[in-house]
């Protein structure tokens, strides 16, 4: 019996710890790191809060966003998020999250560097190389401070596999711009929910607010979607391709608890 009692005492111990960690940092935060002004708040900038507003001609950046917020208020209320924010997320669910969020880094690193290295559009090559670069050192950093050699044994939930192979999908079938497309509602959506969440430093993931809240992927994204999406055709795929995404945002949260 003074057997067991010690191991559910270490294992506890164990999770608690291991959501201290996981709570710091997460992959879909990628964008948080190469941040040039972190002071901006979303009181100072509506567009990371709601943004219901008509965008403005040509700015498909800001209209892929508008038109999908049904989604990410959907999104907003799964019991995962919900949980989160009263505090009562349980670690061993937030732990599953994080690995599975690590799996996702690491494939989608290993697509932009294939992706960097064929395509030729200069404006477009410099984008895939620069998050390549980025994404790469968050994923060596990510595996380091989780004591990780790699992902192989990381068994990868179906939400996430469909998430997965809906980029590869994009990366082989649609024209290089698609791609940037579809990376945009991970960095979109992280920003506005940890904007949206009533969550406080006294709240255990109140780090996963702070780390959130303030990346602006608009710096990488809106000039370059803006420049290059100019047909109808071109609009209207990237309008499948967004939405596709944010329901795979979606579907992740949504499978990460069940209660």
């Amino acid at each position: 019996m003074e057997t067991v009692k010690l191991c559910w005492v270490q294992t506890c111990w164990m999770v608690l710890c291991l959501l201290t960690v996981f709570s710091t940092t997460s992959a879909h935060s990628e964008d948080i790191h190469d941040v040039g002004n972190k002071q901006e708040r979303c009181h100072e900038n509506s567009k990371w809060c709601s943004s219901s507003a008509k965008p403005d001609p040509g700015d498909f950046y800001e209209a892929l966003w508008v038109e999908n917020l049904d989604l990410a208020e959907q999104t907003l209320k799964l019991p995962f998020l919900q949980h989160m924010q009263l505090g009562d997320l349980q670690a061993d669910s937030y732990t599953i999250f994080m690995i599975q969020d690590i799996y996702y880094l690491a494939k989608v690193t290993d697509m932009l560097k294939k992706i960097s290295e064929k395509v030729l559009n200069p404006d477009l090559k410099t984008f895939m190389e620069g998050r390549y670069k980025s994404y790469n050192r968050f994923k060596i950093q990510m595996l380091e401070d989780f004591h990780l050699n790699g992902v192989t044994e990381i068994k990868v939930i179906k939400a996430m596999e469909d998430y997965l192979d809906e980029y590869q999908r994009v990366m082989e079938k649609e024209e290089p711009i698609m791609f940037a497309v579809s990376l945009l509602p991970c960095s979109r959506l992280w920003v506005w929910l940890a904007n949206q969440l009533n969550i406080d430093y006294k709240n255990a993931y109140w780090t996963w607010k702070k780390n959130n809240m303030d990346g602006h992927p608009e710096k990488h994204f809106k000039d370059l979607l803006n420049k290059y999406l100019k047909t109808e055709k071109d609009v209207k795929r990237a309008k499948e391709i967004f939405r596709t995404q944010m329901q795979n945002e979606l579907n992740f949260f949504k499978a990460s608890v069940q209660h």
